[in-house]
């Protein structure tokens, strides 16, 4: 089969074209970056020569990208989105109901969401993890020495707009809001936002901005419950690595500087051959779920049990279906929970060996690409 393949630098893109070769595929990739995903004539024409100058079967891009729908859609090419970004951003969804698109998401309640507003081309579709590539990654004794640790964490503490958005609200409308931000930050496995989250609250936060002369500044549903959802994110993360780092020696991987004093702070690591070192040689690896992904597996979750390492996470109900507490992963349902299982598992090495072995070892086995590409051919009906 002959695809074409669009990427602009996605984590995963080497890792899923591997296995489309693997599998006898010819696949060309078109490289380009979007000042405007939304608006560029550039790459319209561009691509169009593409899809005009040869014959593909499919196109194929790690996330969705509008123009990429839109000209698929006019080429009358079938076009297949896998994305690992959650909560998609809104305007996408315009650009949804090309019969064409064929749109995978990993987390089941976004996802459903989407079908439910009338959405069909959107489905559910877990990640992957090239458990073959990590599996031949040697790492020298000054790498490991650099990157053990009892407890890492890679990623970010998120920079949330809430308080600018709230600054000229008034004390009921922050009070209100500081509640759902407290109730959601405390509980694990319900996610509170959307309800919580009123039109009437929404509509406070927007009077809020007229009163002080910003009348061209309105937020939306999303808009207010991402603005929170990031706050919470950033509070979660904040509070473990503090706590794990007053007790346990603690290594924070990440892009943007921050005031962590207990942390060690080491700057981002290359996601194909430094991130997996850090995911082996750590004791724990920390992986608080950004608060809007609802119900799926993010894909860091997945990296770290394919290189190996121990997966220490926030609960999450697609994590509670494929995977055993205690067995696979170690899952916790409260800040204190997190730190009372980091202290318990760090004493118990045996232990904490035996469940990087064993969630290895189902990621290996239900999470592989071979078994993903073959799910996004067959809801595409796509023959090989």
């Amino acid at each position: 089969m002959k695809i074409l393949f669009y990427d602009m630098g996605s984590y995963t893109y080497h890792d899923f074209l591997s296995y489309l070769k693997k599998a006898g595929h010819t696949c060309k990739t078109v490289y380009y970056h979007f000042p405007d995903k939304f608006h560029d004539d550039f790459f319209c024409e561009r691509f169009a020569e593409y899809l005009s100058g040869e014959v593909y079967d499919i196109v194929i891009s790690v996330n969705f990208f509008p123009l990429v729908a839109q000209l698929c859609h006019q080429y009358h090419i079938k076009y297949i989105a896998w994305c690992y970004d959650s909560p998609l951003e809104e305007r996408l969804s315009d650009y949804f109901h090309y019969e064409t698109n064929y749109i995978f998401l990993f987390d089941r309640i976004e996802a459903a969401q989407y079908q439910a507003a009338g959405y069909t081309q959107v489905f559910h579709l877990p990640l992957a993890v090239n458990t073959d590539r990590l599996d031949s990654l040697a790492f020298s004794a000054s790498q490991i020495a650099a990157h053990s640790a009892d407890v890492s964490f890679v990623g970010n503490l998120y920079d949330s707009p809430l308080d600018t958005l709230l600054y000229a609200a008034d004390s009921f409308t922050k009070g209100y809001i500081e509640g759902i931000l407290q109730a959601q930050l405390r509980i694990y496995g319900c996610y509170l936002l959307d309800d919580l989250i009123t039109e009437d609250l929404l509509q406070a936060v927007n009077h809020s901005f007229q009163k002080i002369g910003q009348t061209n500044l309105s937020l939306n549903h999303r808009g207010l419950t991402y603005a929170v959802a990031t706050e919470i994110t950033h509070l979660e993360r904040s509070f473990l690595l503090e706590q794990c780092g007053e007790l346990f020696d603690t290594h924070f991987y990440t892009t943007k500087p921050c005031d962590l004093p207990y942390v060690k702070l080491c700057g981002p690591v290359k996601y194909e051959d430094e991130m997996p070192c850090v995911f082996r040689h750590s004791k724990l690896n920390l992986c608080p779920t950004l608060k809007c992904i609802q119900s799926g597996i993010p894909l860091r979750a997945l990296d770290i049990m394919g290189a190996g390492g121990v997966l220490l996470s926030n609960y999450q109900p697609e994590l509670a279906e494929y995977f055993e507490d205690g067995t696979d992963l170690i899952l916790y349902e409260s800040m204190a929970d997190a730190i009372a299982k980091a202290d318990f598992y760090l004493k118990h090495d045996e232990l904490r060996r035996q469940i990087a072995r064993n969630g290895y070892h189902k990621v290996k086995k239900e999470f592989s690409y071979p078994k993903r590409i073959e799910e996004l051919f067959r809801v595409a009906q796509i023959h090989t």
